[in-house]
C-alpha cells in the first residue's frame, strides 16, 4: 500500500527511529543523544513540505503502551524527572504546572510510532500529515517543553 521509499518519508521515518531508539537506551543513550534525537525530530518537521491527508478516516494504529515506554525512559535516563511548566502565553501572574519528563517522552513516542505506522499501512499523505499536525498540535509542544528542560540540565 504505503511501501514506496520516498527522501520525505525517509526522513521522517530516520529521525523517528532514532529518537525511539534513544528513548529505549540503544547503545548507552545519553541525555546529550536524547536533545540531538529531538532536535531531528524540529529539523525533519521543517523539512517536511504540507500535504493534504490521503483519507479523512481516523487511523486505526494499534494503541501504543506508554507505561512501557516510560518506564524503558526512565530506566534509560533515571536523572529525568519532573519539570516545571509555564504557558507563554498566559502572563505574568499564572500558576507554574509541573510534568514528568519520561511520561511527555513517551507520549511524544506514541505519537511518532503512529506516523511509522502509517507510512506502513495507510497513505503515504495521511503519514505526512499526521507528522506535521501532531508537531503542531500535540507532541512537538511537549518536545520544546523538554527540551528546555534537557537544556538547564545541560545536555550537550
Amino acid at each position: 500500500m504505503a511501501n514506496f521509499a520516498s527522501p520525505v518519508r525517509e526522513n521522517i521515518s530516520v529521525a523517528i527511529r532514532r529518537y525511539l531508539d534513544v528513548l529505549e537506551g540503544k547503545d548507552g543513550a545519553t541525555l546529550y543523544d536524547l536533545a540531538k534525537a529531538l532536535d531531528g525530530l524540529v529539523v525533519a518537521y521543517h523539512q517536511t513540505p504540507e500535504v493534504e491527508p490521503d483519507t479523512v478516516a481516523a487511523s486505526s494504529a494499534p494503541t501504543i503502551d506508554e507505561a512501557r515506554i516510560n518506564g524503558a525512559a526512565s530506566k534509560a535516563f533515571p536523572d529525568l524527572d519532573w519539570y516545571a511548566l509555564v504557558d507563554p502565553q498566559d502572563g505574568p501572574d499564572q500558576k507554574v504546572g509541573m510534568s514528568i519528563a519520561t511520561s511527555d517522552l513517551a507520549e511524544i513516542a506514541a505519537d511518532l510510532s503512529e506516523v511509522l505506522w502509517l507510512f506502513e499501512n495507510a497513505g503515504h499523505n495521511d503519514a505526512v500529515w499526521n507528522f506535521r499536525f501532531g508537531y503542531q498540535s500535540h507532541w512537538g509542544r511537549h518536545l520544546h517543553e523538554v527540551r528546555t528542560y534537557l537544556h538547564g540540565l545541560a545536555a550537550w
